[in-house]
């Protein structure tokens, strides 16, 4: 038998060598793992993973909660696909509809928030409290303004550099009120309730001294 033997000069070998290289490129991107990240993608498409699942707003509306009724909530929850929830505590004059309402932070109620953060983590429900100021969770009488929140205000004076200044400085706004400055209607709220006066409370953050060019314009 006779054989043909061919010799490669050195541009064939290296004509040869990236022939060879992309075919390899060519099989290995068949392979990619764009493929694969095609394929994830649908697969979490079809069943979102827990991150990607929706959380919702859950009221507890004037104490009217029952274990039975949490469960029933929370079971659904989970049997539709939630992945969390957000419990939240108001009021809003909802009217009674359980035998017996279930006061803020009262033993009962208590009892029952234990229950309920038990039975969301046994489901895999991820739970949160809200904390909202002024409302149920971190707001009451019970905080003092010094304790309370507040808005920083300031005043302003130009008086005459290089001697000593012993007056008094003008006293910033003190508008107490529920933004900037629109104070609070005796009696009156948004939520259509009974509202008493809210405090004032002011108390100095700092006093600052700047020269001021000859030019400066005031106004701005």
């Amino acid at each position: 038998m006779k054989r043909k033997l061919i010799t490669l000069s050195g541009n064939s070998k290296l004509l040869a060598i990236i022939l060879v290289a992309l075919v390899c490129l060519f099989f290995m991107a068949c392979k990619s793992p764009s493929s694969d990240y095609g394929t994830r993608l649908e697969t979490g498409f079809i069943n979102p993973p827990d991150a990607a699942k929706p959380r919702v707003w859950w009221h507890w509306m004037n104490g009217n909660i029952t274990k039975e009724g949490i469960r029933a909530d929370l079971e659904w929850m989970h049997r539709t696909g939630i992945g969390g929830l957000q419990n939240f505590d108001a009021s809003l004059n909802t009217p009674q509809v359980v035998e017996k309402r279930l006061v803020y932070m009262t033993p009962e109620w208590k009892d029952a928030f234990l229950f309920t953060t038990k039975l969301a983590d046994s489901l895999g429900l991820e739970m949160a409290i809200a904390g909202s100021p002024g409302w149920s969770e971190s707001g009451g009488p019970w905080v003092t303004p010094a304790q309370a929140m507040k808005k920083f205000v300031w005043s302003e004076i130009r008086i005459e550099g290089g001697k000593p200044f012993t007056g008094a400085l003008p006293k910033p706004p003190s508008t107490t009120g529920r933004f900037q400055n629109m104070a609070i209607e005796a009696g009156f709220s948004l939520m259509n309730e009974k509202e008493a006066p809210a405090p004032e409370f002011y108390a100095d953050a700092a006093v600052i001294a700047c020269k001021l060019k000859p030019d400066f314009n005031w106004i701005g």
